[in-house]
């Protein structure tokens, strides 16, 4: 089994990976590699954090209930995922030393400090009162200065790191995902990188084909004086510079990938307990670079890429992001498709394959029913895509029953005028039968959706 194993760093770590997993789910190739995450952020109850590994939870459930002698068929849900306690009995610790409700004072021990001393002076030469009140629980509040003295401290002796040396395998990949205009990423990404590189229990693990996706300032806060935030994203493009300049001289991933925004589209709430961020366009970008990375054989030297779109403008779909996006939109568009073709065969009276494969009533209320819960979670991401500044909308919101070939914006007809064409190509594909009944569905639903939605390139 080869595994690459995806760090997900702070806030934008974990929007990423959630991209990453919808994407799997609509059927995107790992090529063969088992997706391990781990997350690393100090940030306790975070909602988007706990959402994000009650999702990856579901991917993996959802995975295992249509394998068939170890293997998926293809389409839906093809790729492996693996939380790291499935591998080993040790859990994810990553949130032990930063996340617990303590000041960064407490946390640098200051109050054992004589007020006089040397250490202290120097303590408050580096860091601001605000540096060292604020509460480690809600992360590092922008301030990479503050991060890198406690995830330095935070990954020492994690569980999780001892795993990874010891289990790392010589077709084995790191992949890393960062912001780099906060606090935890922009800290959190050199720092786990050269722990890696200079690992010298185990050669494999320092020589490991490692990758990383680095992003650059993509929205704005509201003003921080109207909710008492310590955060100011008038900020972040001197942080993003500044924190280039450092790695410049310092990465040693062998592929880079920068995304972003040129201009700061999307305000978000400025709200450092809740972070209720929308998906975004960037991070959709930015989870399409491991897909890519996956594939690419080790360069010579660090290679660094990007990714733009064909027009700059707000409401992009396949025709303005351009033909490159070409193979993610079909994947979406299979998505979606088979969400609209459940809610369809949900209400179904005279559908063969409900008496001769099973497809009843409560086959889709029990057997695919966490399959159906996950479907909506995935509509959810889609529609915060299309909701944005900077939309992401290539496929139509509502799609309607009886005009199913136009549902790619400005772009191919698929030539299924409706659903039936879909239902019908479904019952051609039933001949292969297996008793696993929730494999069945899922394979013929998405060979019957791939044979229009190929048209798309």
């Amino acid at each position: 089994m080869k595994k690459v194993f995806v760090f997900c760093i702070g806030g934008t770590g974990e929007r990423v990976m959630k991209s990453i997993t919808m994407l799997m789910a609509a059927g995107m190739s790992t090529h063969g590699y088992t997706v391990v995450p781990i997350i690393i952020d100090p940030h306790l109850d975070l909602n988007e954090k706990k959402n994000l590994q009650t999702l990856m939870l579901k991917y993996g459930e959802i995975q295992k209930s249509m394998l068939l002698d170890g293997k998926c068929p293809e389409g839906f849900f093809n790729s492996e995922m693996k939380l790291i306690d499935e591998l080993d009995t040790v859990t994810n610790d990553t949130n032990k030393v930063a996340g617990e409700d303590r000041s960064y004072a407490d946390f640098l021990d200051m109050g054992n400090l004589d007020v006089s001393s040397i250490n202290n002076y120097l303590i408050h030469t580096l860091y601001s009162k605000d540096n060292l009140n604020s509460r480690l629980s809600v992360g590092f509040r922008g301030n990479p200065n503050v991060g890198t003295v406690v995830l330095q401290e935070m990954l020492e002796g994690a569980s999780w790191f001892n795993f990874l040396k010891t289990q790392i395998g010589k077709d084995d990949r790191v992949f890393i995902i960062s912001s780099i205009f906060g606090g935890t990423g922009a800290s959190g990404y050199p720092l786990l990188e050269r722990k890696i590189r200079s690992s010298k229990e185990n050669e494999i693990l320092s020589k490991v084909l490692m990758g990383a996706v680095t992003v650059l300032p993509y929205y704005g806060l509201s003003d921080p004086k109207k909710s008492n935030s310590k955060i100011d994203s008038s900020n972040f493009k001197t942080k993003a510079k500044a924190a280039l300049s450092y790695y410049e001289t310092t990465v040693k991933s062998d592929l880079l990938y920068y995304v972003g925004e040129t201009e700061m589209k999307t305000i978000h709430e400025n709200n450092e307990q809740k972070q209720e961020d929308t998906t975004n366009f960037v991070e959709l970008v930015a989870a399409t670079a491991l897909f890519h990375f996956l594939q690419q054989p080790r360069p010579q030297q660090t290679q660094y890429l990007t990714r733009a779109i064909e027009e700059n403008v707000d409401d992009l779909d396949l025709s303005t992001a351009g033909s490159g996006y070409a193979p993610m939109v079909k994947n979406m568009a299979d998505m979606y498709i088979l969400k609209s073709l459940l809610e369809i065969l949900t209400k179904e009276k005279k559908f063969p394959l409900k008496k001769t494969r099973g497809f009843d009533d409560s086959f889709y209320k029990g057997s695919l029913s966490q399959i159906r819960e996950f479907l909506e979670e995935y509509g959810q991401w889609y529609a915060e895509l299309s909701q944005k500044k900077r939309k992401f909308a290539p496929i139509e919101k509502d799609i309607i029953p009886t005009n199913m070939s136009n549902i790619i914006k400005n772009s191919v007809e698929l030539g299924a005028p409706n659903d039936s064409y879909f239902l019908l190509e479904m019952i051609k594909e039933s001949k292969n039968e297996t008793p696993n009944k929730v494999r069945n569905f899922m394979e013929y639903a998405y060979k019957a959706i791939n044979h229009y939605t190929q048209k798309i390139k």
